[in-house]
């Protein structure tokens, strides 16, 4: 088995299950040593954000330690998904381990009976190279929600929560309050929790009552902001310039700076802004060409498609702005065609081609569409004044289809 045959086994298992609890996930990691318990994880939920933040505090950390970074889903290779210290995973690790997990996930389904979840085993081949490689730290992002995510048999030492909006309703609940208390299942005795998310304060003050816990929550107030592009601001007495653009990085990287300094107290302040400055999450915001301006931003959900909407506005108050679209079907597509019409003088549509991926062609309406997702790139661009601006959003699957053709 290549590496190619390999990762295909591993993306054709189920992709989702109906679970009540977890208790199968710890059953499979008894029976493999219990590979989550050999170091310190930090663990990231939240609707958006996580992956930004995740690396923004992986980036800090490195500097001092030897920092293991689980996220998802990747942009240009399938290895972005695991690594240590900002190196990908190698090829031949990654063969070995889902190798390795394969040989033994086959008689042991037989076993119980029952199929683990693409994202159940990647979760545990995640653990086990972490424990292999004797990481210091493992930051470690939720899938969906928390409470029943194949990442909960952690027991961190620090919970972050990013924000809150509604996503994934199907595995979650409709309701915001539904969605909060399902990711506030990451929050366990003793463990402190950092979130961003300021409404619902007597929900989360309760659950961190009953486990004996503090939180800290931020808020815009906490941030001075000093340039929108290039993004430059001040917190907690430290000036960033970070290379990830969009507003919304100050909440992220403010997350990370706070959850940096209650894991290790004594970093530096040069050491927490190189860390900030230097870190980079493709597909979030991601000015790829000036003149014209072209960005990559993975906004696959309301939240994420207002919080895109308010920062183009601010950035580019007077230029043209042409947004090309593609979401998947699972996600409210009139409800974000409906906040872009707030910041595009023109929007069109395409698809990819991906099981999951929304049939632009049989939406009824009045926009341009091409079922090839090349043909309509490359017509914006070749139409595209120098003081225009095209974004590309709707979907991370989008941005890192097009990403990979086309730069």
């Amino acid at each position: 088995m290549n590496l190619k045959e390999a990762i295909n086994w591993l993306e054709t298992r189920p992709r989702f299950k109906d679970k009540v609890s977890l208790k199968k996930m710890f059953d499979l990691s008894e029976r493999l040593g219990n590979p989550q318990h050999a170091f310190k994880s930090i663990h990231i939920t939240g609707t958006n954000g996580k992956g930004s933040t995740a690396h923004f505090l992986s980036n800090i950390l490195r500097e001092n330690y030897r920092v293991g970074l689980f996220t998802s889903p990747y942009i240009l290779k399938f290895n972005e998904r695991l690594q240590i210290n900002n190196e990908m995973i190698s090829d031949q690790k990654l063969l070995t381990l889902i190798t390795r997990m394969k040989e033994f996930i086959i008689p042991y389904e037989k076993e119980i009976d029952d199929k683990f979840t693409f994202f159940e085993l990647l979760t545990m081949i995640s653990f086990i190279y972490f424990k292999e490689e004797k990481v210091d730290y493992a930051i470690i992002e939720v899938g969906i929600g928390g409470k029943l995510d194949s990442t909960n048999i952690i027991t961190p030492i620090l919970a972050i929560i990013t924000s809150l909006g509604k996503d994934h309703q199907k595995q979650l609940g409709n309701s915001l309050k539904s969605i909060l208390i399902n990711k506030l299942g990451i929050v366990k005795k003793n463990v402190p929790l950092i979130t961003a998310v300021n409404n619902y304060h007597h929900l989360i003050a309760e659950v961190v009552k009953n486990n004996n816990t503090s939180v800290t929550y931020l808020t815009n107030n906490d941030f001075k902001l000093k340039s929108s592009l290039p993004l430059k601001f001040s917190f907690k007495g430290m000036t960033f310039e970070p290379k990830m653009q969009g507003l919304y990085q100050l909440t992220n990287a403010g997350l990370a700076v706070t959850a940096a300094l209650k894991i290790a107290p004594n970093l530096s302040s040069s050491t927490i802004v190189k860390g900030i400055n230097n870190s980079y999450n493709p597909g979030r915001f991601e000015i790829v060409r000036k003149e014209p301006y072209l960005i990559l931003d993975g906004a696959h959900n309301i939240e994420a498609m207002k919080v895109l909407t308010k920062t183009v506005r601010k950035l580019f108050k007077k230029a043209k702005v042409t947004v090309l679209f593609a979401c998947m079907e699972d996600k409210p597509f009139k409800d974000m065609v409906r906040i872009i019409k707030r910041m595009a003088n023109k929007i069109v549509l395409t698809e990819i081609a991906y099981h999951r991926s929304l049939k632009t062609i049989d939406q009824k309406v009045n926009y341009p569409k091409y079922q090839d997702p090349r043909l309509a790139f490359n017509t914006l661009v070749n139409n595209l004044k120098a003081d225009e601006v095209l974004i590309i959003t709707g979907s991370l699957y989008f941005v890192s289809f097009i990403k990979n053709e086309f730069f």
